[in-house]
């Protein structure tokens, strides 16, 4: 009798196992939380994003916001801690010091 309850609470077990994996496999990854490998542009808003481009540097774990304008562009993500911003000054490449975001991020001229 104690064999056969032992039985019954591993296949229980074994049971929500699966359904946890399954369910884990069809959940859609978080939009902008984390960079796959070799992803070149994320989604943004803003008047500034035709001359920004924000790429993760997986050396140094964190975004490079880089500006190809004449102008200083102000660069915004949220975090799930609050928002984190950087200036970018003409021509120049600064560092976000976030390791993930979500939602697009923001690109305005100052």
């Amino acid at each position: 009798m104690l064999q056969h309850i032992s039985l019954l609470r591993l296949r229980a077990r074994a049971a929500l196992l699966c359904v946890f994996c399954a369910a884990t496999l069809l959940m859609p990854p978080a939009r902008g939380a984390s960079p796959a490998p070799g992803r070149a542009a994320y989604d943004c808003e803003g008047e500034a994003c035709s001359v920004t481009a924000l790429e993760w540097e997986e050396e140094g774990q964190r975004f490079r916001a880089t500006n190809s304008s004449d102008r200083r562009v102000r660069v915004e993500v949220e975090t799930f801690a609050g928002q984190s911003a950087v200036v970018v000054e003409p021509r120049e490449s600064a560092y976000l010091e976030v390791k993930t975001f979500h939602g697009p991020y923001r690109a305005a001229f100052e």
